[in-house]
């Protein structure tokens, strides 16, 4: 029988453009499906990464806080300390100096540690005393009296540079001294410097 163009036609779309219809649907199909399992699995890699950030965001931020706290407590400590410095060694220094200077306390108080220093170390030993320089004039005839009257014999004295203000005094051969200079100043500073702190930063404090 002969085939006529509609029954090639016919054939053709049966035997070839269905079949290819069909697959292609079905690539279609699969593609769509794996279009969207991509998209699914990008939005979720997306909102991983974006926890992720944020968490990071946070503790980056955190630490940011802390050490931005950190660095004003450092500050604040710092602004104390210089101010502290500033004004309570000043003026322990300011008011000592002018006492230790004084020739007549001077002697009021040597003389009160000579007793103290008999009665602790008998006769077996003499005590040293550092004196400034500048003290040779207004203590020097003092000094010689004394020693007339026997007064402070187990006493040695010396007039000397190394000593700007105050004085200090040691058992002779020891090389050891206390400083009723400098070292009062420290041991006054340090004593004044918790009140000065507790009442000037009282507003700071916890």
């Amino acid at each position: 029988m002969t085939k006529t163009l509609g029954d090639i036609t016919k054939e053709l779309t049966e035997k070839i453009l269905s079949p290819a219809k069909v697959e292609a649907e079905q690539i279609l199909r699969e593609a769509g499906d794996e279009a969207k399992r991509i998209t699914t699995d990008a939005e979720r890699e997306a909102s991983r990464i974006l926890v992720a950030a944020k968490k990071e965001a946070e503790t980056v931020l955190k630490q940011m806080e802390s050490d931005m706290d950190t660095a004003a407590r450092n500050f604040i400590l710092m602004v104390q300390e210089k101010l502290e410095k500033a004004i309570v060694q000043p003026t322990v220094e300011t008011e000592l100096k002018p006492l230790l200077d004084d020739s007549i306390f001077l002697e009021k108080i040597i003389e009160e540690l000579i007793l103290g220093f008999s009665r602790l170390q008998g006769e077996e030993s003499n005590l040293e005393i550092l004196l400034p320089e500048k003290m040779r004039d207004e203590l020097g005839e003092w000094f010689l009296q004394k020693f007339r009257q026997k007064a402070m014999k187990h006493l040695v004295v010396h007039f000397t540079d190394k000593v700007s203000f105050g004085f200090k005094v040691g058992v002779e051969g020891t090389g050891s001294h206390y400083n009723f200079g400098e070292g009062l100043v420290e041991a006054f500073t340090e004593f004044c410097s918790p009140r000065f702190r507790r009442h000037f930063f009282a507003g700071k404090e916890s």
